[in-house]
């Protein structure tokens, strides 16, 4: 994927942009050296979401902002037996967890103006929207919010 997006890049002129490797709990950047994050139904496939906020916060100047599309708990508990589920954690469903823990969770490592812009409750299943079933949903948001200055 990294090639692919610097190829696109290149093929478009783009230079305002940089590609790396790494893992979300540590990103390979410096402290304040990004303007914005944006993470498209990733953040709920890692199981220590308090260290990718960490780090995201870490990276980000005073000022910066990130936008994230990603999959929340919004009615009920999702069961252990779909937590252990490698496909229910492929499928972004397991990792999920309740809407007001992840707003906290943003909170809790400093940022500020946090707010759901968008909700996708109509989808089917995963990233895409919601698996609807008698005792959990869990819904496709989109998040922004701010490092203060």
């Amino acid at each position: 994927m990294i090639k692919l997006a610097r190829a696109n890049a290149k093929k478009v002129e783009a230079t305002n942009v940089d590609f790396r490797y790494g893992e979300m709990e540590d990103i390979p950047l410096p402290d304040a050296s990004v303007d914005v994050i944006i993470s498209n139904c990733v953040i709920n496939l890692s199981p220590d979401k308090d260290a990718v906020f960490a780090e995201i916060y870490r990276v980000l100047r005073p000022g910066g902002r990130i936008s994230v599309s990603d999959s929340v708990i919004t009615r009920g508990d999702i069961p252990q037996s779909v937590r252990d589920d490698m496909n229910a954690w492929a499928g972004c469903i397991a990792g999920a967890i309740p809407e007001r823990d992840y707003l906290d969770k943003l909170r809790a490592v400093g940022f500020s103006d946090v707010e759901i812009v968008y909700r996708d409750d109509e989808a089917e299943t995963g990233c895409g929207g919601p698996a609807r079933v008698p005792d959990y949903a869990v819904d496709s948001v989109r998040i922004k919010a701010r490092k203060p200055m």
